[in-house]
Parts: C-alpha cells; structure tokens; sequence
C-alpha cells in the first residue's frame, strides 16, 4: 500500500485529492492546520520529525497547499505570509523528508506557469509588496525549486514534478476583488478533475521514473523559460536554505 503524504488537506484541491487517494487505495498521511502550518518553519520541523518518526518510506509527497493574501502579512519569523507558505514550508518539509523519499519517492508540487521574477529581498519587503506579484513570484519559486530538486535529488533516488491543475474553484483567491472572483469562478473547473490528474502523478507506474517536468493534467507542459536558468535555481535554492536554516538537505 503505497504512502503518501498531503499538505492544505482541506482546501479544495486538497481534499478532493485525499479523498480519491483513498479510492485508489494508498495510505494517506492529510496535514493541514494545526498538524501543520507552512507558514512557520517551527510547524514544518514538528511536523516533519513525527513523519520521520511515525512513516517508513513515503512514496509520494504532494505539496499542495497555498495561500493568496491581499495584503502585506508578516509571520512570527520574520516571513512575508505568501512567501512562507507558498514556497519556503515546502521547500523545508521536502528537505527535511529527504531519507522517508529515498529509493523512489515522488515530490510533486502543485503551482502555475508564472513567469514572475523571484527577488526574495523584495518579497521580503513590507514597501515593494503587490499582492498579485508576490503570489506570482512565489509560484515561479515552486518551478524553480522543482526543477533544482530534480537535479540534486538524483543521488537518492526521488524524482521532483510540477504540476499545474488550471483554474479550479476553490477559495484561495477569495481576498482578489469581487468581479475577478465572479470571472474566475464562471470558468474554473472542479477540483475532482485536477485531483484525478495529481493521484495519477502520484501513483501510476507509467510516470514512475520521470522527473524535472511540468505538467498540466498528465500532459508535459513548457515551463516559463526564466524557471529554467539554472542561475536562478541554485541562488534561490541557496537563499532558501539560508533563510530556514537548513544544514543537511537534498
């Protein structure tokens, strides 16, 4: 029985995906709030050591969960909120799983084709926030991490996807205006479908040895070219363990 762990378990996405997991009969391991909370690296680290002390090998990781806010919202430690939950929870929980993914564990990580350039300084700070830019860049670090993910994480047998599920009805954009809702709501598809699609990355023999890809649905999609500098995937790669604290990753 495969195992496999999800993170934003409740939302949309989420849930639809726990929940067709269970049809297929894998074991899964649901975490959300207050199990854990992305956005403090104090969660991911609780959170993370009763995986590495509870779980054998995990056989996929979906790093699912997200969050858009309209305004500026700083966390405990010092994090801009989207740029903590977004992009460094996950990038510390998948790190810190490393030896429960070993010998063909699947990272796949749920996010959009942005092209948004990723400057962690101003994401950081409080007077250059736009809302939209940081979610968008945040997004961008997602296919960024990906890709280096594939790279360094070769030598221990785990592969590291993308996977992009459209615009799916669910309330991670309800902090965006009223008309973009209404718009985005009008078509946006269910999240059954996209849940169907991230199982099958998950599970499916067919794409067992696949790694560095993005997906749409189980189909290969070009990612933005500026995700793919490989510049840019190590230097964000480096400031993100600089900035957790993480001593012995991928």
């Amino acid at each position: 029985m495969p195992i496999v762990v999800v993170t934003g378990a409740t939302g949309a996405i989420g849930s639809a995906t726990v929940a067709a997991l269970a049809k297929r009969r894998a074991q899964v391991v649901a975490l959300s709030r207050p199990s854990l909370d992305l956005s403090s690296m104090a969660s991911v680290r609780a959170a993370a050591r009763e995986l590495n002390r509870t779980v054998g090998h995990i056989d996929a990781l979906l790093n699912i969960a997200a969050v858009y806010s309209a305004t500026y919202r700083k966390t405990r430690e010092g994090f801009e909120l989207m740029l903590a939950t977004n992009h460094l929870g996950p990038f510390l929980l998948t790190n810190l799983l490393r030896e429960r993914l070993s010998g063909g564990g699947r990272v796949i990580t749920v996010t959009a084709p942005s092209a948004t350039h990723v400057d962690v300084d101003r994401l950081l700070d409080r007077d250059r926030f736009g809302s939209l830019h940081s979610f968008g860049a945040t997004k961008a670090a997602n296919l960024l991490f990906t890709f280096e993910l594939a790279r360094r994480a070769k030598r221990w047998d785990v592969r590291a996807n993308a996977f992009h599920p459209g615009l799916v009805r669910s309330d991670l954009m309800r902090e965006t205006p009223r008309p973009v809702r209404f718009l985005t709501r009008l078509i946006s598809s269910s999240p059954e479908r996209a849940a169907h699609d991230l199982v099958d990355l998950a599970l499916s023999p067919a794409v067992a040895g696949t790694t560095g890809w993005f997906f749409k649905g189980t189909r290969r999609i070009d990612p933005p070219k500026s995700t793919l500098d490989l510049g840019e995937q190590s230097r964000l790669w480096t400031r993100s363990a600089d900035l957790v604290e993480l001593e012995n990753g991928f």
